[in-house]
């Protein structure tokens, strides 16, 4: 475990926006999950309460929110859920073991259509590199919603820029990930949750 990644990802990147309160020891994370909110406006206090009413006792289904400008917020603010100060499994795929292993990130906004903001990508970019070093994801992890085995979704989105997300990821020796149909041996799978239904689109 990377101690200076930690602190970075901690408190460099994601400011703490539900609690006071010192984070729990990290968990082996092994994925990192891309999701899209499906709708154009949100904050991470919107999509918790939503989410509570929902029936998720653990509230705000994700670990992180990354926000558009709307809803009073600012344009690729990076917000941090209450999982992530926990360290609690996330809610964001229909599979618990995806959950249990998969760190989510979501993006405010609807990219059916649409590309994220530039500030959006920016601090996805910087968030994820952040993660990948800290725990190790290698690149084949990072995964959009939609490339989950089992999890059949479109999220993120038409749109969502892969093929940038890609570059500015790139890894020196190695290409970046793709998402081949011969690489499934690397894609999450696993059983639905118990108690706790997930954010699903």
């Amino acid at each position: 475990m990377n101690g200076r990644g930690w602190w970075l990802v901690w408190l460099g990147l994601a400011p703490v926006i539900f609690a006071q309160e010192v984070p729990a020891p990290p968990r082996a994370w092994e994925y990192v999950i891309i999701h899209h909110s499906a709708t154009s406006t949100g904050s991470a206090e919107m999509f918790a309460a939503n989410h509570r009413a929902r029936g998720m006792v653990n509230g705000l289904a994700y670990h992180f929110v990354i926000d558009n400008g709307s809803a009073g917020t600012a344009d690729g603010h990076i917000e941090t859920g209450p999982r992530w100060l926990k360290q609690l499994h996330g809610g964001h795929c229909r599979q618990a073991d995806v959950n249990e292993k998969g760190i989510g990130i979501c993006l405010v906004g609807d990219f059916t259509e649409r590309q994220p903001t530039a500030r959006q990508m920016d601090s996805l970019v910087v968030l994820i590199r952040g993660l990948q070093e800290q725990f190790n994801i290698p690149a084949d992890r990072v995964l959009g919603h939609g490339d989950v085995v089992g999890e059949y979704s479109e999220c993120p989105g038409r749109a969502f820029p892969w093929a940038e997300l890609r570059r500015q990821l790139e890894v020196v020796g190695a290409p970046f990930w793709a998402r081949p149909a011969d690489s499934e041996s690397s894609r999450p799978e696993g059983r639905a949750h118990e108690g706790e239904r997930p954010v699903t689109r």
